[in-house]
């Protein structure tokens, strides 16, 4: 008996492994009802999401993973939403400091990049049954960090200056680059470079309708959504909007009617001053046409998102360019503001660190959440 017992608790485990990054559990907050109301619904073009404290402090079954300028990866445990204080446990360390405004942007040149790397994107990934995370710098490094063991492999060099990673349809890992605007496929078996495309000038995000019909590439300092025929790989349509003057990262919602696209405006075309507010852009996936944009406070310039599975809260990756960068959870029931999470401040003060890119102010770029943490990685332990 005890025997038929370990072997199915074995067989248990090695299902969740193959199954690393699924949906939220039901006992998490994310499973309470909220059937009704919906910010896609509310009446009007805009939103004006507002920072409140709910009632209750909301909690969720996974841990975010967030790239940042500083060449490390922030870690929270979203089932505290503590910030991260420890410099051993609470980070991966990739590479140097870098800027994304550094260097070639575009094909144009800018100030001397003055470190090598910086961190900007990743995915996360499941491999005979272990946490792979799969990551990209801005000096176009691509590095395999087994979350299981703790082991690195890299870096490779794959591209120019890397904005976004994403598990594409085919399972390989998609690269946008905002240096030469191509997307770089990514082989995470073999290694090595599997393709790549010229899409625009400096790509940031790409995401695919839940049947790989279509594609939708951001191209940052143009403010444009490409959208591609995926099969064919031919441009199709371009979304612009007077409010998209300088864009990150793009999310499609777990149920694939609408894609949000980061607007933080932080330029205006030209790369000058930006004079427009930060805020969400909500593209409907069957019109190809805006039909939302959320507003948001001047301290939350958004770069990515990630969601829970029923689509009820939005987690934004954001840049407040004072002293921190924070992830902040949205209730969509509204598009109100309901938690805040110091993902810098909190551990560079703490330890007397000194920002020394971006204007001393420390930036954050991609998020990845593991929706499974069944398994406690050592760097978690």
């Amino acid at each position: 008996m005890k025997q038929k017992l370990a072997f199915l608790t074995i067989g248990l485990i090695i299902a969740a492994g193959l199954t690393v990054f699924g949906s939220a559990p039901k006992n998490s907050i994310a499973a309470t009802d909220m059937t009704g109301e919906s910010c896609y619904t509310i009446p009007g073009p805009t939103i004006e999401a507002k920072v409140i404290t709910p009632a209750k402090d909301v909690t969720f079954n996974g841990i975010a993973y967030i790239a940042g300028h500083g060449g490390h990866i922030a870690i929270i445990d979203m089932r505290t939403m503590k910030s991260p204080m420890d410099i051993e446990k609470d980070r991966i360390v990739l590479t140097e400091a870098g800027s994304e405004m550094e260097g070639k942007i575009a094909g144009m040149s800018f100030e001397e990049v003055k470190k090598s790397g910086g961190t900007h994107g990743q995915a996360l990934i499941g491999e005979k049954g272990q946490k792979v995370m799969i990551a990209g710098t801005l000096s176009g490094d691509v590095y395999k960090i087994n979350l299981t063991t703790g082991k690195k492999e890299g870096p490779f060099k794959v591209g120019e200056k890397f904005c976004g990673a994403i598990v594409g349809p085919d399972g390989k890992i998609y690269f946008e680059d905002m240096a030469d605007g191509n997307v770089y496929v990514w082989d995470a078996q073999k290694l090595k470079t599997a393709d790549k495309m010229p899409v625009g000038k400096a790509v940031c995000g790409i995401q695919w309708t839940k049947n790989a019909k279509k594609a939708y590439i951001t191209d940052m300092p143009t403010g444009i959504v490409y959208v591609y025929n995926w099969k064919t790989k031919k441009k199709i349509k371009e979304i612009k909007s007077p409010e998209m003057t300088f864009i990150h990262q793009a999310r499609m919602t777990p149920d694939g009617k609408y894609l949000w696209v980061s607007a933080p405006n932080e330029y205006d075309p030209g790369l000058k001053p930006g004079t427009h507010k930060s805020q969400v852009i909500i593209i409907n996936t069957k019109t190809d046409k805006i039909i939302k944009r959320i507003i948001l406070p001047d301290n939350i310039r958004p770069h990515d998102f990630a969601f829970t599975a029923d689509g009820k809260y939005a987690f934004i990756s954001s840049r407040t360019y004072a002293d921190d960068s924070t992830l902040d959870v949205m209730d969509l029931r509204n598009g109100n503001i309901v938690r805040r999470v110091s993902a810098c401040a909190s551990c560079h003060k703490a330890l007397g660190i000194e920002v020394k890119v971006d204007k001393g102010s420390p930036l954050l770029c991609g998020v990845e959440i593991d929706w499974n943490p069944l398994f406690e990685c050592p760097l978690l332990k």
